[in-house]
């Protein structure tokens, strides 16, 4: 199997815990987003019930209950919760045994 090796491997640092903050006002990208989600809430409202007032969406915590919501009504195969991956029960570990000595036969 041949090693690939790239010339160019760039670190992505972890993002900080500050990067969401619940009582932050929204961003524009986020602002965008929900607009976009907003235009296919109300094609689907024609069939179905009421559309989310989305002027009233000032926060992070609020844009994301949203955009969750509409998440889940546009792909409701990934609404489920996943399934907790059991873990496999540990082996015991085999000690290495000297193999026998082959009993020579006397000449």
């Amino acid at each position: 199997m041949l090693k690939r090796k790239f010339k160019l491997v760039q670190k992505v640092p972890k993002t900080p815990k500050s990067a969401y903050n619940h009582g932050r006002f929204i961003s524009s990208l986020l602002e965008h987003q929900i607009k976009h989600f907003h235009e296919v809430e109300k094609y689907l409202a024609k069939t179905e019930e009421q559309v989310t007032d989305i002027s009233k969406i000032k926060t992070e915590l609020e844009a994301s209950k949203y955009l969750q919501m509409m998440t889940i009504r546009l792909h409701p195969q990934g609404a489920e919760k996943p399934k907790k991956v059991v873990e496999r029960k540990r082996t015991r570990r085999v000690t290495k045994r000297k193999p026998k000595q082959l009993k020579r036969k006397s000449q």
